[in-house]
C-alpha cells in the first residue's frame, strides 16, 4: 500500500468520503440499542468511542495492508461480534442482526465491482492500438516459430 501524506485534495476528498461513511445506518442502529437499553450520555459515548475507536482503525488499516480487503472485512466481523458480547442488553437477537449485516457487507464489497461496471463501461480501445496489439503478437508468434532465430537450433 502506498501512502501518501499531507493535504493533498486527493487526501482531503478521501478523508471526507471516509468520515461521511463512518456515520452510517449501522452507527445510528448501535446509538439506538444503547439509548434503549442503557442511561449514559449519548455524546460522552460517542466521544469515549471514538477515542476507543482510533486505535481499532489503525489495525483495520494495518490488516487490510497485510490481509487485503477480505483480510480486513473478517476483522470488521470481529469487532462486531465483540461488540455485540460487551454490550449489555444485547440479546441473542441482536447478535443474529449483526452477523446478518456483516454477510451483507460480504455480500455488497463482492458485488459491487460488477454494479459498478453497468454504470461505467471499459474506454474502447482506437483501431491503431488494436492493430499494434494484433501486429505485435503476430511477430512474436512469427519469431518463436521462425527456426532463424530460434537460440537452440542456432542461428543459420
Amino acid at each position: 500500500m502506498e501512502s501518501k501524506l499531507g493535504f493533498t485534495k486527493e487526501n482531503i476528498i478521501a478523508s471526507l468520503g471516509f468520515a461521511f461513511f463512518v456515520v452510517c445506518p449501522r452507527m445510528a442502529g448501535m446509538m439506538h440499542v444503547i439509548s434503549n437499553y442503557s442511561g449514559v450520555s449519548m455524546l460522552f459515548t460517542v466521544l469515549l468511542g471514538i477515542v476507543i475507536s482510533v486505535p481499532l482503525l489503525m489495525l483495520m488499516v494495518f490488516v487490510f495492508d497485510k490481509a487485503g480487503v477480505w483480510g480486513a472485512l473478517g476483522f470488521c466481523i470481529l469487532t462486531d461480534f465483540i461488540s455485540a458480547l460487551v454490550m449489555k442488553g444485547v440479546s441473542v437477537r441482536a447478535g443474529i442482526e449483526t452477523f446478518t449485516i456483516a454477510i451483507f457487507v460480504v455480500i455488497g464489497v463482492k458485488l459491487t465491482p460488477y454494479i459498478s461496471k453497468l454504470f461505467f463501461k471499459e474506454p474502447k480501445k482506437e483501431k491503431e492500438e488494436i492493430l499494434e496489439e494484433e501486429q505485435g503478437s503476430v511477430q512474436c508468434d512469427a519469431l518463436e516459430n521462425d527456426s532463424e532465430y530460434n537460440v537452440n537450433e542456432g542461428i543459420k
